[in-house]
């Protein structure tokens, strides 16, 4: 048997890595076509190997496992993370058991420090892969909102007067309108006005302009997966009309918690509400993403004046909060020392929301999240 060649997929593999992901997935799961479920990075104008990394296990000229790397820049009010998200996570079921996963892992995570990512991120089972760094994280607000809800609470609202069509190209104005307030939010990432519409439609997502009364005030990606409007009172009127025009009994929305008006109006009309982690992730620049993160809980929050100083991993850093202006610097004399898992759970999981740490003030959990439009 030949050895197993581990190595970053050139455009000439492109055929090859769509083909391997459809079979590994169709037989995992339900039948798929990444090239229609993904365009962002499987359309039949993309190059896969170039919109991502792909990183690959070949033996006998033929692929046995990859996982891929989609680079993605998150804007967090005037702040840019860089983040690479981890997806295509795949292994031919004749050759599991024999190491693959963990070195391709171990090859883009190495990558990912070269590339300069401030963290990676992925969905997937937790226990799975702490195994490679990475911890729930981040916080959002999840709201079910049912028909029963709004006949309630929305009883007065028409909305005879709400139309949504799609979005294409046909008609660029309303692809610019959308783009434009998409970018204009408080966090988004920060995508090409030239990709927008197959990001937009990743994993077969309908995209919609929203308009009133002949005028547009916004978008909708799907089944509510995002829902971006001029106005935020026009919430239970749009979600009204999104449930009359899909048929649907509900919807649940994501909310980040930076989104303090859209929290409020989607608590009173609600049927149940939760917090919910964000996704998992893997922090490679601590300073860049703690610094970042303050900054936009400070930006909805008052955080209170401190300075403590921890250790990770045997890495000193310093945060500083003084007048609600965060400063994050390496070096310092610990107070704390953890691991990384220990200090991505701290900084970033939910249980920080109720199991205070005093050192840390009001400033955590680090409020990280993403749009699903933005994820592999």
């Amino acid at each position: 048997m030949n050895s197993t060649e581990y190595l970053v997929a050139a455009p000439k593999d492109q055929d090859d890595c769509l083909d391997f992901g459809n079979f590994v997935f169709s037989q995992a799961h339900a039948p798929h076509d990444f090239r229609a479920l993904l365009p962002k990075v499987y359309g039949e104008n993309v190059n896969c190997a170039e919109a991502a990394k792909h990183f690959i296990a070949r033996r006998d000229g033929r692929i046995r496992a990859m996982v891929a790397c989609l680079p993605t820049a998150m804007r967090y009010l005037d702040r840019t993370l860089s983040i690479g998200y981890v997806g295509t996570v795949s292994v031919h079921p004749y050759s599991r058991g024999e190491g693959h996963m963990k070195r391709l892992m171990a090859d883009m995570l190495a990558d990912a420090k070269v590339q300069g990512y401030d963290m990676l991120v992925l969905g997937g089972q937790r226990q799975r892969y702490q195994y490679f760094g990475f911890e729930n994280a981040g916080v959002c607000m999840g709201f079910d909102i049912t028909r029963t809800n709004l006949r309630h609470r929305a009883a007065d609202i028409d909305i005879s007067d709400v139309v949504f069509s799609d979005l294409t190209e046909e008609r660029p104005e309303e692809v610019d309108f959308a783009y434009a307030l998409a970018q204009s939010q408080p966090l988004m990432g920060l995508r090409p006005r030239e990709r927008f519409l197959d990001i937009m439609h990743s994993w077969k997502s309908s995209f919609r302009l929203i308009r009133i009364a002949g005028e547009p005030v916004g978008y909708v990606m799907g089944n509510a997966a995002e829902l971006v409007l001029t106005d935020e009172a026009l919430l239970p009127k749009v979600i009204k009309a999104l449930l009359a025009d899909t048929g649907l009994d509900g919807v649940e929305i994501n909310v980040p918690l930076c989104l303090t008006e859209r929290i409020h109006i989607l608590s009173a009309i609600c049927e149940n509400c939760r917090f919910k982690p964000a996704g998992k992730v893997n922090v490679l620049n601590w300073p860049r993403v703690i610094e970042t993160l303050l900054a936009l809980k400070a930006s909805y929050e008052t955080l209170l004046d401190g300075c403590a100083t921890v250790a990770i991993d045997g890495e000193s850093y310093t945060v500083r909060v003084e007048n609600n202006v965060p400063t994050v610097s390496c070096g310092g004399e610990p107070e704390l020392s953890l691991t990384k898992l220990e200090a991505e759970a701290l900084f970033l999981g939910l249980e920080s929301m109720v199991a205070v740490h005093p050192l840390f003030r009001n400033w955590l959990p680090l409020p990280f999240f993403m749009d699903s439009a933005d994820h592999f």
